[in-house]
């Protein structure tokens, strides 16, 4: 049966780049439908239109067809992601609460429940993890999905904002919803996890260096043996070569042994060209030991390195704990927390100055684990990105995951190099015409 075509408008934003292609359709990983256009796959809107300004697919990860006579699963707009999925849910839902925390379990279609996790995290109750059901809850059934929830207050005040998130009719009848304010133990919590993942990096890396270090020494070893028998075989020509020259003088000195002569000279020469072969043969292994050795330095230099910057992060680690336990003993007594994020950031990254709104940036990224990444490679003193052009001094690091819809990798670091300092600007990049004047306001730094 042949595929499913459709005649499609293709936008970019609110600018029309054609008005009619005819394209087969294609079914996205998310289960929506998607047309290829420019080398990637784009979803599929109701009106049979796609827009390429949004985030597509790579071809090779959309290779399934839809067939034609079949329903095309449109893909779903900004305007209608979370609310119509709530609005068509009328699965049976509870919470549970127990000593890890609390947990909304639900049934629903997995479209549907894309849409309430969405919902939750929009109404404030940040979701840790979802996934298939695979245990009865408290009371007794069998539930499709569970979600974990971040939220800290009691298990009455999660009952009342899920109920106004999947019963809203319900909730309104119902005593006020509590909104949930971010605490400073949830935000720690999530540094840490940000510096354990950190920690793993470098200890992968740091055992990487160490077997490449091990493997060097190996073959320097090995280079050192072989080197040793080239020795020994090039004195063993040497003292040929002196014995025929021996023979030699004591040739010439009677002419009645010329057949023994031409057959020195013949030794002779076949000597002096093992002794050639030889001398070739250890000056290249000479320059072999000299990489293998330079190569086995620089991998120590690197595994001290790594060693250093692993120390500096445990160090981190162990200092959030400590502030975190003294936030404790400081709330215990009712005495507000200093510092801050100026403060944590300004211990974690010591050789980093931020300027500008970077703090306020950084912390409007729904995901910043790859951020800190690279502020962490910064203030290592690593070398990233690309010259900016037009603002001598200032590098541009691109295409940073800020985990917001619609900005996915938007996120921008531009940097310089101040003596013992870096200066650091986080940006998050809206068009090109706005990314020219926030560059044009790093010139005044």
């Amino acid at each position: 049966m042949a595929a499913a075509q459709v005649v499609v408008r293709i936008l970019d934003g609110a600018t029309v780049v054609d008005q009619s292609i005819r394209r087969p359709v294609r079914l996205t990983p998310d289960g929506y439908a998607g047309v290829a256009y420019a080398g990637a796959v784009y979803p599929l809107a109701r009106d049979d239109s796609v827009d390429i300004s949004e985030a597509s697919w790579e071809i090779e990860d959309c290779d399934g067809f839809l067939m034609a006579g079949t329903e095309i699963p449109y893909a779903p707009t900004v305007a209608d992601e979370a609310g119509p999925a709530v609005a068509r849910f009328s699965g049976d839902w509870t919470v549970e609460t127990n000593r890890f925390g609390h947990y909304v379990v639900f049934n629903a279609p997995e479209r549907v429940a894309r849409g309430l996790v969405d919902a939750l995290e929009a109404a404030g109750l940040s979701v840790q993890r979802w996934d298939v059901s695979h245990r009865p809850a408290e009371d007794g059934r069998f539930y499709d999905w569970f979600a974990r929830l971040r939220f800290k207050g009691t298990h009455d005040e999660c009952v009342a904002m899920v109920r106004a998130v999947f019963s809203p009719a319900e909730a309104a009848a119902s005593a006020p919803v509590i909104v949930p304010a971010t605490t400073r133990l949830e935000a720690l919590e999530v540094h840490v996890e940000r510096l354990v993942a950190q920690i793993a990096i470098l200890q992968a890396r740091l055992a990487g260096r160490d077997d490449e270090a091990v493997s060097l020494r190996e073959r320097l070893a090995a280079s050192k043996a072989a080197e040793a028998k080239l020795t020994e075989a090039l004195d063993r020509a040497q003292l040929r070569q002196r014995t025929t020259h021996e023979e030699l003088v004591a040739l010439r000195q009677t002419t009645a042994q010329t057949h023994a002569l031409q057959h020195a000279l013949s030794r002779l020469t076949d000597t002096e060209e093992m002794l050639e072969f030889a001398l070739a043969e250890n000056a290249s292994v000479q320059q072999q030991l000299s990489y293998l050795a330079g190569d086995a330095e620089q991998s120590a230099s690197e595994v001290t390195k790594l060693q250093r910057a692993l120390r500096g992060v445990q160090a981190q680690l162990e200092e959030v704990g400590e502030r975190e336990r003294e936030r404790r003993r400081a709330t215990q007594t009712r005495v507000a927390p200093q510092g801050g994020v100026i403060g944590f950031l300004g211990i974690v990254f010591a050789r980093l100055k931020f300027v500008q709104d970077s703090i306020e940036v950084l912390a409007d990224f729904e995901s910043p684990v790859s951020a800190v990444r690279k502020l962490v490679q910064l203030d290592m003193g690593e070398m990233l990105g690309k010259d900016l052009e037009g603002l001598r001094g200032w590098r541009e690091v691109s295409k940073i995951a800020t985990g917001i819809s619609g900005s996915e990798d938007m996120g921008r670091i531009y940097y310089k190099p101040d003596g013992n300092r870096v200066l650091v600007s986080v940006h998050i990049k809206q068009d090109d015409k706005e990314q020219r004047r926030h560059v044009e306001r790093l010139r005044s730094l």
